[in-house]
């Protein structure tokens, strides 16, 4: 009894002379020791819920010093990775445990229909898949799928619309319904694609399989890594060092491979969503006469393709042109859809894609199947701002990812604005 008493009286003393450490906040010596605080619905609290409780723990919840955690819902108990601490100011590791009520998981069509805020739509696009799209200026229609920084912070992106028919491979005849989502923010300016000197100019081949930009999305972005050497060859060259900013592993998983389709268009209907649809889904393919020069300088010798399956695409120009709602005046956003945008300000001031990025180029996954009266031939891709076409090759485009969710993925909370977007799961 005396040395128990006399234990507990000196680790009394010892927690006595740390009179203003603060319990919550404070960094104390020791570095590795292990100490958790508890939220429930936001609450600082002693106690955590039962299993039976209804709740759950939020993805909010973190570590300090690199340290990951997770939680075991069957045995109710938290499961704490040291494989990624780092030594940080001699601190202790604090890990914030957020808990909430347990959300019943909704289709996400039905979801975001219900939970629109006022002024925001979601329409018909009226093809023959019967996309819902999110169409006007500045919809709410951000979606928060676990994409986080180096530092944690989140990475939103946005949603196109909830899509039908989407195939995953070419033998899948029907397809599944799933969400078409773009990223909040680009990534930076990088070439389409380059080639060498002697193949079209060096001005890169449109065929989307064996692009550089494929490579560089879904190789080095995708799997978060840096690639040793800079991303293009040549004249062109990029840093390309996703080891910040890349797909993190939470997001990875709610990411679907899917069938792209990448038919060419004819640069006469770049403007038109209803005809863009219908060539983006067609037969053709990016490669043309060269209205710039022939010979050596414009053969190359790339087999193309109308379709290509992978995680990360673009978006299509039928993707911006559907997104307007003519300034919430339907018979202009009728015109902008058949007549095409042409110089009409009301058709890109009110599609979202268009004006969130506005007078900047950035990048499609379309290639332009060229004719004589049109170039630039083999190496034409289409930018969206006033729907050009440029070489594979121009540099200073934006590159803004673009992918499709899995069709398992539900929708449990948020109302899609920026402060509360949507939260999936699987």
């Amino acid at each position: 009894l005396l040395i128990i008493s006399v234990f507990f009286y000196q680790s009394f003393a010892l927690f006595e002379t740390k009179d203003n450490f603060n319990f919550i906040e404070g960094n104390v010596s020791d570095p590795g020791d292990l100490y958790f605080a508890y939220y429930v619905d936001d609450v600082l609290t002693y106690d955590i819920p039962s299993k039976d409780s209804g709740y759950t723990l939020s993805s909010k919840t973190s570590c300090t010093n690199g340290v990951t955690i997770s939680w075991n819902d069957e045995t109710w108990s938290a499961i704490v990775n040291y494989s990624t601490y780092k030594k940080e100011n001699n601190s202790r590791v604090k890990c914030t445990l957020y808990f909430e009520e347990k959300q019943t998981p909704v289709d996400p069509k039905d979801y975001i229909i219900a939970k629109a805020p006022e002024g925001t739509l979601i329409e018909d696009d009226e093809t023959v898949d019967h996309n819902m799209r999110y169409i006007g200026a500045n919809p709410n229609n951000y979606i928060d799928i676990g994409d986080r920084d180096s530092d944690g912070n989140v990475i939103l992106w946005r949603i196109i619309g909830v899509m039908n028919h989407i195939k995953s491979n070419a033998e899948d005849e029907i397809g599944e319904t799933r969400l078409k989502i773009v990223r909040s923010e680009s990534i930076g300016s990088f070439p389409w694609d380059i080639s060498d000197s002697t193949i079209n100019k060096g001005q890169g081949v449109n065929e989307w399989s064996q692009s550089g930009l494929n490579i560089l999305l879904n190789s080095y972005y995708f799997n978060r890594v840096k690639r040793d050497n800079d991303c293009y060859a040549n004249s062109n060259i990029i840093s390309c060092d996703f080891t910040q900013t890349g797909l993190s592993e939470n997001a990875k998983k709610m990411i679907g491979e899917t069938l792209w389709n990448t038919g060419a268009m004819t640069y006469g209907n770049i403007d038109k969503a209803t005809l863009s649809y219908t060539f983006e889904r067609g037969s053709l393919t990016g490669r043309g006469n060269c209205s710039s020069g022939g010979g050596n300088a414009c053969n190359d010798t790339v087999v193309r393709t109308i379709n290509w399956i992978g995680f990360i695409g673009l978006s299509y120009p039928s993707d911006h042109f559907y997104a307007t709602d003519g300034g919430g005046k339907s018979e202009i956003r009728e015109q902008c859809l058949v007549s095409g945008f042409g110089g009409t300000s009301a058709c890109y001031r009110n599609s979202w894609l268009s004006s969130s990025v506005p007078n900047v180029y950035w990048w499609t996954l379309t290639p332009n199947y060229a004719d004589s009266s049109y170039g630039p031939g083999r190496s034409g891709v289409y930018s969206i701002c006033y729907g050009q076409v440029n070489t594979a090759g121009s540099k200073y485009k934006l590159v803004i990812p673009t992918t499709y969710l899995k069709s398992s993925v539900k929708i449990i909370s948020g109302d899609g604005t920026q402060d509360s977007p949507f939260q999936v799961s699987l």
